[in-house]
């Protein structure tokens, strides 16, 4: 019952390609999720681009009458707490991710409040990879995760489980505990390149070692109701 949720595309594979895999997977959507502009290094979109990318993907819609596509971001969570984009462009978008990309190595305290303050912003809907662990590569950052998943619980977001084998972060132990809090959880290909969409077998492995129910997964939402929950808290535009 999960759906595509999310990718973030490497420079060389194209949204239109992404989608027709998913399409013939049976997704009922999948996100599209780029990196921002400070993660220069991955590809990130500028602001211009960003908007630019949104329009092709809202063209894309004409052409697959069953499946969706939602626009996305990867949005860097800036060394202050501040986001990469401006709200104007992060209100564009269906789906906003917030993620670590940068100052690993800031104190406990400051990385903890530099998240509670991102997840605070009524655009984003999910914290991705929550402690910024690479296997093998990179320790996990000092981070309170309890405060954490309290200040996720208290907006309303979900956080991560990366089903990215050099990732899987959330593990087992820290999902259960989020589940235990009552905080929603994600599940996400991290999709780079196509043969990557399989990763979603990795990440219900771990959601299954830490007891997550379908009910505690937001892809297992229909389209509907996925929209409902990511926009709950973003205020009304004006009239």
């Amino acid at each position: 019952d999960l759906h595509s949720f999310p990718t973030r595309r490497s420079s060389d594979l194209n949204a239109e390609a992404l989608v027709q895999a998913a399409h013939q997977k049976g997704y009922e959507y999948i996100i599209v999720s780029d990196h921002s502009r400070s993660s220069t290094v991955a590809g990130g979109l500028s602001e211009e681009k960003l908007l630019e990318q949104i329009g092709t993907i809202r063209a894309l819609n004409k052409t697959y009458r069953d499946l969706r596509i939602l626009a996305g971001s990867e949005c860097d969570i800036l060394a202050d707490g501040r986001l990469d984009y401006s709200d104007r462009v992060l209100a564009q978008l269906d789906i906003v991710l917030c993620a670590v990309h940068s100052r690993f190595k800031q104190s406990r305290a400051e990385m903890t409040a530099r998240i509670v303050k991102a997840l605070s912003n009524p655009y984003v809907n999910i914290l991705a990879h929550p402690t910024g662990r690479l296997i093998g590569e990179r320790d996990p950052y000092d981070v309170d995760l309890e405060a954490v998943f309290a200040a996720a619980k208290q907006h309303g977001k979900a956080v991560e489980i990366n089903a990215q084998p050099s990732r899987l972060d959330l593990n087992d132990h820290h999902a259960r505990r989020a589940k235990d809090l009552g905080v929603m959880i994600s599940i996400d290909t991290d999709t780079h390149f196509l043969d990557q969409l399989e990763n979603m077998t990795l990440g219900v492995a771990t959601a299954r070692r830490a007891w997550i129910s379908k009910a505690d997964v937001i892809n297992t939402m229909p389209l509907d109701r996925l929209l409902t929950w990511a926009h709950k808290s973003r205020p009304r535009p004006p009239k």
